[in-house]
């Protein structure tokens, strides 16, 4: 975007692609998308602005909707469950990854790991929903830094004990497609820090409260969604996809939660676009999103873990191969100095998984 809109086009200039950046990590939603939107909304008003987020994400859509078709259609030919087979650790090893990197970037002093910590905790063991986890860890940030020492402890257990006690979320029993609207758009609201640190909402939601997938459905949509164009936040687009196709409704469910996803980044970023410098010198706003970012770090931890058992024991016990490829795959993103491409490396896995399901006697034996 910055070469073709700032250096060839000269559509915009390099201070005010870098202010539309910062005011675009402060909204929810992905920023590139967001990004998109406000370029075109700068160089043309707010109908250039929404072509473009339609257009940015339009390849996407298409692409994942196709794959989600000749996932359910040709899922359990042995050709198919050989690559997801090789996906699946590299999927949870670019979700690791991922981790790494916004660990070593966030968790920089006492309080942002001390909310990492109570983040998994709450989330993973206490169960408390995803929103007030984040709501929580914004919340305790910006009271830190505001109070003395000596009501920080007070304080900070004040605000763990009120946690839990937001645990019955609303639900809505109605229609499919009401649901899935509903659910997208309350990831839409909700979606900071990237597509990896709205996973655990995803699938909280999509596993455990609608039960519209399985976690090995789920890191699945996780594999094949950095194997097309666009955020990844677009598996969304996938998993409203399955969940339509219990109902017999799938292309609905995939454009149902493409349309409710992204609206919350249009609504934003068209609507608060004319006073984006007063909102990123906003300090109180930095200091939440410093604990939301925070407490992603322990939610994407707490989802590593059944993940991980989904793609390293994919017949019920410990499959040592795909261990090997797992951190073969971590190995590479993270420490490698030439980094590779991470399409590059989904599709390597694939190949290995494709290899396995045709010649089973190379690669450890057969899946089943």
């Amino acid at each position: 975007m910055h070469l073709q809109v700032v250096e060839r086009q000269k559509w915009i200039r390099e201070e005010e692609f870098l202010r539309a950046l910062n005011f675009c990590h402060l909204l929810p939603g992905p920023e590139a998308l967001q990004l998109a939107i406000y370029i075109g909304w700068k160089k043309g008003g707010y109908l250039a602005g929404g072509l473009a987020g339609l257009l940015f994400l339009l390849p996407g859509f298409i692409t994942l909707t196709a794959l989600a078709w000749v996932y359910v259609t040709f899922g359990k030919r042995p050709e198919v469950l050989g690559v997801l087979w090789g996906f699946r650790p590299v999927g949870l090893a670019l979700l690791l990854a991922a981790l790494a990197r916004i660990s070593r970037a966030t968790l920089k002093g006492l309080l942002p790991i001390g909310l990492a910590i109570a983040a998994f905790v709450a989330f993973f063991v206490v169960q408390v929903p995803f929103i007030f986890v984040l709501l929580g860890c914004g919340a305790l940030f910006i009271a830190w830094k505001q109070l003395g020492p000596g009501s920080r402890a007070a304080t900070t257990a004040t605000l763990l004990l009120l946690a839990p006690a937001s645990a019955h979320a609303a639900q809505f029993a109605a229609r499919r497609i009401f649901d899935i609207s509903w659910f997208f758009l309350q990831v839409g609201l909700f979606s900071f820090g990237g597509a990896y640190a709205v996973l655990p909402l995803i699938r909280e939601g999509s596993v455990f409260t609608y039960g519209w997938l399985s976690d090995m459905q789920m890191i699945d949509a996780l594999a094949l969604g950095e194997t097309t164009p666009g955020p990844l936040i677009c598996i969304g687009t996938f998993v409203g996809y399955l969940a339509g196709h219990g109902s017999g409704t799938a292309l609905l469910g995939s454009l149902a939660a493409t349309f409710w996803l992204f609206l919350p980044s249009f609504v934003f970023v068209l609507g608060a676009a004319r006073h984006m410098d007063w909102l990123t010198a906003k300090p109180g706003v930095k200091e939440f999103l410093k604990g939301v970012t925070s407490g992603v770090v322990g939610l994407m931890f707490s989802i590593s873990i059944p993940l991980a058992k989904v793609a390293f024991m994919p017949i019920g016990k410990i499959d040592w191969l795909t261990v090997v490829l797992g951190l073969a795959a971590f190995a590479a993103l993270t420490f490698w100095k030439w980094r590779l491409n991470v399409v590059a490396v989904v599709l390597a896995g694939g190949a290995l998984g494709l290899l396995r399901a045709f010649a089973p006697a190379l690669l450890g034996g057969a899946l089943s």
